[in-house]
């Protein structure tokens, strides 16, 4: 909650610094989002991707350096997880079938880095903030009812995240840009007792998008 509100709080000095200013520059870009999800357990939930979208809103304090804020979201997918028997996750005499489906949300905020030239614009980003997911609540429901042990601790759906990573913005008009290619480093703290005690998960992402400048 407390990243949350950080971010929220961010996000409205932001706009409010952009209604206020009559000659900043300021960058709203539309997106596509994929990510590959590594669970970081991958002999108990192997890697996944999800696809979804968002947006971004950046105010530039000079020619080269701003601040941004970020929302994305990612539509839900059903992970099926086939495990031995005699284990710790499945302790019964027959192997176990696991179904979750899940979702995943972030909210991000942070400084942007960009290098403007006439056709290409090179940019880096540093970005810190939150996410949601039900994929680990909806596993310990599925894994619960079947016996499994691990289920005895609730998972977390809230997590602390950090994003770096980069890409090029094409210029095609003084108003309008189309973001080509953007990747990312994800990492996401979602710890419960799926993630061996592990509770950072290294994940990727690739973004493509337009962007409309003011």
């Amino acid at each position: 909650m407390k990243v949350r509100f950080l971010f929220s709080l961010a996000m409205a000095l932001l706009i409010c610094h952009v209604g206020s200013a009559q000659d900043t520059k300021v960058e709203a870009t539309v997106d596509y989002s994929f990510v590959h999800v590594n669970p970081q357990n991958n002999n108990i939930i192997g890697t996944f991707n999800v696809n979804g979208g968002g947006g971004s809103i950046a105010y530039y304090f000079t020619k080269y350096v701003g601040i941004e804020g970020e929302l994305q979201g990612y539509g839900s997918y059903t992970k099926y997880i086939n495990l031995a028997a005699g284990s710790k996750y499945c302790p019964g005499e027959s192997n176990c079938m696991y179904t979750a489906q899940g979702n995943l949300f972030t909210y991000n905020v942070g400084p942007v880095f960009k290098y403007r030239t006439e056709h290409f614009e090179p940019f880096a980003e540093v970005l810190f903030g939150g996410a949601h997911t039900n994929f680990y609540g909806n596993l310990y429901h599925g894994c619960g009812n079947s016996g499994c042990l691990q289920a005895s601790k609730t998972p977390t759906n809230n997590a602390w995240d950090f994003i770096i990573g980069g890409g090029v913005d094409i210029p095609v008009s003084p108003k309008i840009t189309i973001r080509p290619v953007e990747f990312d480093y994800l990492l996401t703290r979602f710890g419960n007792a799926f993630t061996g005690g592990n509770n950072n998960q290294s994940n990727f992402r690739y973004q493509a998008g337009i962007q409309f400048r003011f």
